[in-house]
């Protein structure tokens, strides 16, 4: 697919963008905003630049976040797929010495 241009706007400020997927471009906008314009609003009297630095790392904070949590999610899968292996070969020499 081709990359077509976006325009969106993040705290006050056009911005062209590049995306496959102008939805998901224009929601990432907003999401990106939509922080900005919280941590504004608490703060008011705090530079853009600094508001961005703090919207960058709540961002990255709920990145980890939920890389984390499946990261998690992936080691109990994979440890009940092991406890479920074992017990399916226990049940199946059960029942082949029982032939």
């Amino acid at each position: 697919m081709k990359n077509s241009g976006i325009k969106v706007k993040i705290f006050n400020s056009d911005y062209n963008l590049l995306g496959e997927n102008p939805q998901e471009v224009e929601r990432y906008a907003k999401y990106v905003d939509m922080i900005m314009q919280r941590i504004n609003f608490q703060s008011p009297n705090t530079s853009a630049e600094s508001i961005a630095v703090v919207t960058a790392l709540n961002i990255s904070e709920s990145y980890f976040k939920e890389k984390d949590m499946r990261v998690d999610t992936e080691q109990s899968y994979i440890a009940n797929l092991k406890t479920s292996t074992e017990r399916f070969d226990s049940l199946s020499k059960l029942i082949d010495d029982s032939l």
